[in-house]
């Protein structure tokens, strides 16, 4: 079994480590556009979806085994992308805090403003100034609570971004510039499990949206777990539950 992991907004590929040890599988978890190693590569869509085949093409994922797309956050948000382009890439999906667009034309828009002045802001004020707003936003605060040993290597790996790349990320793959997917949701047969933290209301909100429809049109193959006591990285906030939760799911859904 292999799984391409996706990471959040000024994540690394390496902030999924530790996690994925509890998981257990063959896991390939590269730095997305615009962060760390590959900082200086473009973030637009069809470029997201260029730089996930070329890691599905180059890093041995093309083996009989079954092949997992996972992503959190804007991971998600890439690997929905990239599971609506090419859906019979993957086995399974698997999708923490995911969102699938902005389906008013008139708030896509007021997002990509808002983007594109977030990105001004990284620039005028730097990395450091950038990720200190960045942690104490509601979204991310829940962070805290991730174990201390496994906080100070994301801390570290964050420290590794470049105000150019975040920023370009912001303006070219921020929920803004993103396609809007909802309607194509319920054409992916393939299993998918969505995966928010109680505590992360509106990503919730969001799955149970998303699950809504799929449920009327008698779509089996997608599920929903709401991990307890914990925000919007489930999978770093409550690893040893999530991980239970991600195998129990594959287990039931690809053949054995």
């Amino acid at each position: 079994m292999q799984i391409l992991a996706l990471h959040g907004f000024t994540g690394c590929g390496s902030d999924f480590a530790p996690f994925a040890e509890l998981v257990g599988a063959q896991w390939h978890c590269p730095d997305l556009p615009g962060h760390a190693a590959n900082s200086q590569l473009p973030c637009k869509p069809a470029d997201m979806i260029d730089f996930i085949e070329h890691e599905r093409h180059n890093k041995q994922l093309q083996t009989a085994a079954p092949k997992i797309l996972l992503g959190y956050s804007m991971g998600a948000r890439a690997a929905l992308v990239h599971a609506c382009q090419q859906p019979a890439a993957w086995d399974a999906l698997i999708l923490i805090s995911a969102n699938p667009g902005i389906a008013d034309d008139a708030e896509r828009v007021q997002r990509r403003s808002t983007d594109a002045e977030l990105a001004s802001s990284i620039e005028s004020k730097g990395l450091s100034a950038f990720l200190e707003f960045w942690q104490q936003t509601p979204m991310i605060r829940s962070q805290k609570n991730i174990r201390s040993n496994w906080r100070t290597r994301m801390q570290a790996n964050r420290g590794t971004h470049t105000t150019a790349g975040l920023a370009r990320n912001l303006r070219e793959f921020g929920q803004g510039s993103v396609p809007n997917l909802w309607p194509r949701l319920g054409k992916l047969s393939i299993p998918t499990l969505l995966i928010t933290g109680q505590e992360d209301t509106k990503y919730t909100q969001i799955a149970r949206q998303i699950l809504a429809p799929l449920s009327a049109s008698r779509k089996p193959a997608w599920k929903h777990a709401i991990i307890d006591s914990v925000g919007h990285a489930p999978h770093l906030e409550a690893p040893e539950f999530t991980a239970s939760t991600i195998r129990q799911f594959l287990n039931n859904s690809l053949p054995q």
